[in-house]
């Protein structure tokens, strides 16, 4: 397999980081790369990060962004990092807390390359053999959000935000170059990115992918005023859309 680098976003995970996780992944799988991108923590996340990387000074990059930005900030910023080194041919990013395990990235991974997809996004969906454990109320306050998203952006998505995402090196750098207007519905903006470019193709190059498990984390970083605004971001990303410098 070639290259990957996967970009974990830290805001305030000194308390649900599992470091030995990190470690294991990298002794088993030698083509992947992390890049842990420190959110302007207030914690001990950075001091954490640090010492991980002095454990696999090859494997592991640790970035500080001052200011906290946001999760949307933070990947995109770790996926420009990545792709400006010139080594990655895929880049994808995943949740600190690990409720998609590494080895799901591997597969999401395994499927881009397989079958010359562009970009393959995670989706919890529940079907036969799967292991989606979750919470009732939250998979139904879930399915609500989905399917807004889903009807605004008029693309018929059933997860658009799994925090399991990969992509081809190039196709990270297309959906990266400019910021995100929103902190964390930046999902959305990315598939609304990709339509851009590959119009009503889009589903020929991109692909959403049944994780095989996925386990609800406590500590999630979007409180329930969060999902309140969820339909005025929406609103602020459907007006940005028709920016030309998108």
């Amino acid at each position: 397999m070639s290259d990957t680098a996967i970009i974990i976003p830290c805001y305030n995970e000194a308390h649900r980081l599992k470091s030995s996780n990190f470690l294991d992944f990298l002794s088993e799988y030698k083509g992947f790369s992390l890049y842990f991108i420190d959110d302007g923590s207030t914690d001990s996340t950075l001091s954490l990060l640090k010492d991980l990387k002095s454990k696999n000074e090859d494997k592991i990059t640790v970035y500080r962004i001052e200011k906290n930005g946001g999760k949307g900030e933070a990947v995109r910023t770790g996926m420009m990092l990545a792709y400006e080194t010139g080594q990655y041919a895929q880049i994808g990013f995943l949740d600190a807390d690990l409720s998609t395990p590494l080895s799901e990235f591997v597969s999401l991974t395994s499927f881009l390359i397989q079958t010359h997809k562009k970009a393959v996004f995670g989706s919890r969906l529940k079907i036969g053999g799967t292991r989606i454990d979750r919470s009732p109320f939250r998979h139904i306050v879930g399915r609500f959000f989905a399917t807004l998203i889903s009807w605004t952006i008029k693309i018929p998505f059933y997860d658009t935000q799994c925090g399991a995402k990969v992509f081809e090196s190039i196709t990270a750098a297309k959906v990266c170059q400019k910021p995100f207007v929103s902190r964390w519905l930046f999902d959305v903006e990315i598939i609304l990115r990709l339509k851009k470019i590959w119009g009503e193709a889009i589903f020929k190059y991109l692909h959403e992918f049944p994780l095989g498990e996925w386990t609800q984390v406590d500590g999630s970083k979007i409180s329930f005023l969060d999902g309140v605004k969820i339909p005025f971001e929406l609103r602020k990303i459907r007006k940005n859309e028709n920016n030309p410098e998108i």
